[in-house]
């Protein structure tokens, strides 16, 4: 008669580390992710077309500085009082080929002087080119005196480029900065008073930006009157107003 076996256990199942149970769970969920990113790039909106299939572009148009100062060449005829204006431009600085002012007619000044020498009553201007001075006159009154004054290298040789003496009257003003073309120079203030050599007074030389760029005082100018304080004597004169200039 055999032996009975003996009975083995009931093998038991350990359960698995949490760690092995996780990590395929954890490989579906980036997978999954890295898939939705991937197909959600290519369903991204695109931005709307503009209507009509077009872009417009606004377009900025510079103002334009307008001409002003002596010319390159003797006018032909001297116009005198006849031309009187005022213009007033706009003040950025961008070169012209043709002024871009308006004119408006002026109520000329009235002042009296005796045989064409210095005016005695009215309001008036006085130009010494021996000293370098520019007055600012009410008959026999200084209202404002300014000194040093640029005037021109040649004084009374009757050439273009030259500031003569005598009276003359102011017929044309220009406001804000201006292209001086001939010279390649930006001035400000511009009062014409000698339409015979398109002399004038204007400020000191100036860049395009309307800074000073040659003050120079003396006789170095090209017939005009320049000056620091070019919108002071811009202010003061008047269409028509004496002007005169003397030794």
């Amino acid at each position: 008669m055999e032996s009975a076996k003996p009975r083995r256990s009931p093998r038991l199942h350990r359960p698995l580390p949490i760690s092995r149970t996780l990590l395929p769970l954890g490989i579906m969920v980036v997978l999954s992710a890295i898939l939705l990113a991937c197909s959600g790039g290519s369903d991204a909106a695109e931005p709307p077309a503009p209507s009509g299939g077009s872009i417009s572009i606004a377009t900025v148009t510079p103002v334009v500085v307008p001409n002003g100062g002596k010319a390159e060449t003797p006018p032909t005829t001297a116009t005198g009082g006849s031309t009187a204006s005022v213009s007033t431009p706009a003040s950025t600085a961008t070169k012209a080929a043709t002024p871009a002012a308006t004119t408006t007619p002026q109520t000329a000044a009235t002042s009296t002087s005796s045989a064409g020498g210095a005016p005695t009553t009215g309001k008036w201007i006085d130009v010494d080119v021996t000293r370098f001075v520019v007055k600012l006159m009410n008959g026999t009154q200084t209202v404002q005196t300014i000194s040093p004054v640029a005037v021109g290298a040649k004084v009374n040789t009757g050439e273009y480029e030259s500031t003569q003496t005598g009276l003359f009257h102011v017929y044309n003003k220009i406001a804000g900065l201006q292209y001086d073309a001939p010279y390649d120079a930006y001035i400000a203030d511009w009062v014409a008073f000698d339409p015979a050599k398109d002399n004038g007074f204007h400020s000191f030389l100036l860049d395009s930006t309307g800074a000073v760029e040659d003050p120079s005082t003396g006789r170095v100018s090209n017939g005009c009157i320049r000056t620091g304080a070019s919108r002071v004597i811009f202010d003061y004169a008047e269409i028509g107003m004496a002007v005169y200039v003397h030794l």
